[in-house]
C-alpha cells in the first residue's frame, strides 16, 4: 500500500487530526449542571487476563466489587451472566477476520447502537436475528454492525458481550457477525473517553484502573475488539463506519492491508502514534472512522464532498457498488448518491420506535423497524 502517497494526499487536501467536540456537535454554551444523585452501581462482567494465563472476572453488584478467578485454560462459568456469556465460555486467541466475503443469501445491518442494549435486543428479536432468549437465529446469514456500539449508553457492557457471544454462535451456525469498528471504539481504546457514560468511569475507579482499562488489552472484550476490521466488504457492499474519502482511495485499495495498519495502532493515544500516515488514517477527519464529506453540510470541516465521478472512482477502487455508513446522524435511511452508491443508516437508537436497519436479500433491500416490518428501499 502506498502510505506515502496517501499521506501526501491527506495533507494536501487539508485533513485535520483529532476532531474537536465543536466540530462534532457544534459550539454551544455549557448549561449549569446540578449534581445528580448517583444510582446504585451495577455492571459486568469484565474478564481480565493474568500474565500466568489465569482470568479474573470482576463485576459490580450493589456498588461493590465481586471477583472470581479461573485458572489458565479453564472455561469461564458465571451463572449470574449466562444470558450474556452463555453457560460456559472457553477463551481462545482472537484471529482477525478476512476483509472480503462472498454475498450470503441474507444480510442484516445496523449501526451506532451506543450502548442501547435493550433496544438492540428488541430490534434483533423482532427481525429474527436472535430468538426470544437472545441466541443466534439467523442461520447462515451475515449480521453487520457498522461501528459505534459503545459510549454514551448505560448498557455498553451488555451490548458488547451480546455481540461477542453472537459472533461465536453465528460462526457455529455457518453464518457470520461482522463488527466494523467506529471512531468511538477507537476512542475509548486510545484513551479518549469524553463520551463515555459516567457509570463506566465509576466502574473503572472501583477497579483501580483508568477508564480506557475497561476495554484494555488485558481484557477479553478489549482483545476481541482489537482483532476486528475497520472496513469489510461483503459481496458488492463495503461497510465502513464514516466513509471513504478521495485521499484514502487514490487507487485500488488494499482492504486487508488497511485493516492491518489500523489494528496496529488500536489502543495507542493519537499523539503517541509516530507514523503520521497511520495517525491521519486512524484519527484524521478524512479517515474511514471520522469522515463526513458525503454530507454537504459537513463539507467544510470534514470534506470536500466527492463529485459523482469521484464517487464512481472510489467505488471502483474499493471493488464495491455500495458503501454503507453510520457515524453521521440521519432521520431515516438515506441514499446520498443515486444508484444506492452510499447508504447512510445512523438513525439514533435512543427511541426504539424510530430505529431502522437494513435487510438485504439478493437485489432487494428492505428497511426494517423494531416490529420487524419491512419496507422495500427504492
Amino acid at each position: 500500500m502506498r502510505w506515502s502517497s496517501i499521506l501526501t494526499l491527506f495533507l494536501v487536501s487539508g485533513c485535520l487530526l483529532f476532531p474537536c467536540e465543536a466540530q462534532i456537535t457544534g459550539s454551544k454554551p455549557k448549561p449549569t449542571i446540578q449534581t445528580p444523585v448517583l444510582p446504585v452501581l451495577e455492571d459486568g462482567p469484565h474478564l481480565f487476563h493474568g500474565k500466568d494465563g489465569s482470568v479474573t472476572a470482576k463485576w459490580v453488584h450493589a456498588g461493590k466489587i465481586v471477583e472470581k478467578r479461573f485458572a489458565a485454560g479453564k472455561p469461564i462459568e458465571l451463572p449470574e451472566f449466562e444470558a450474556l456469556l452463555g453457560k460456559s465460555l472457553k477463551l481462545a486467541k482472537h484471529t482477525p477476520p478476512a476483509s472480503t466475503w462472498p454475498m450470503p443469501k441474507k444480510l442484516f445491518i445496523i449501526s451506532d447502537v451506543e450502548g442501547e442494549y435493550d433496544a438492540m435486543f428488541q430490534f434483533l428479536k423482532a427481525n429474527s436475528v436472535v430468538d426470544k432468549n437472545g441466541k443466534w437465529a439467523f442461520g447462515k446469514g451475515h449480521f453487520v454492525c457498522v461501528g459505534d456500539m459503545v459510549d454514551r449508553g448505560q448498557k455498553v457492557t451488555e451490548t458488547l458481550w451480546m455481540l461477542y457471544r453472537l459472533s461465536r454462535e453465528a460462526l457455529a451456525a455457518g453464518g457470520r457477525l461482522h463488527y466494523v469498528l467506529g471512531n468511538h471504539e477507537v476512542m475509548i481504546m486510545g484513551g479518549d473517553v469524553r463520551y463515555m457514560a459516567p457509570k463506566y468511569k465509576r466502574v473503572a475507579a472501583l477497579f483501580g484502573i483508568p477508564p480506557r482499562g475497561i476495554v484494555g488489552a488485558d481484557t477479553e472484550i478489549g482483545r476481541w475488539m482489537r482483532a476486528q476490521n475497520s472496513l469489510t466488504r461483503v459481496g458488492d457492499y463495503l461497510f465502513v463506519h464514516a466513509g471513504v474519502s478521495p485521499p484514502l482511495a487514490p487507487g485500488k485499495v488494499d482492504l486487508a492491508g488497511l485493516n492491518v495498519a489500523i489494528r496496529s495502532v488500536l489502543g495507542t493515544p493519537p499523539l503517541e502514534i509516530q507514523d503520521k500516515t497511520l495517525q491521519a488514517i486512524t484519527w484524521g477527519t478524512q479517515g474511514p472512522l471520522w469522515y463526513r464529506g458525503y454530507f454537504k453540510e459537513w463539507s467544510l470541516s470534514f470534506g470536500p464532498t466527492p463529485t459523482s465521478d469521484q464517487m464512481d472512482a472510489i467505488l471502483e477502487n474499493l471493488g464495491a457498488k455500495t458503501i454503507v455508513i453510520g457515524h453521521t446522524k440521519v432521520a431515516q435511511v438515506t441514499a446520498i448518491y443515486d444508484k444506492r452508491r452510499v447508504l447512510a443508516i445512523d438513525v439514533p437508537w435512543t427511541d426504539a420506535k424510530k430505529v431502522r436497519g437494513l435487510l438485504v436479500q439478493g437485489d432487494r433491500i428492505d428497511v426494517v423497524d423494531v416490529n420487524g416490518k419491512r419496507t422495500e428501499f427504492k
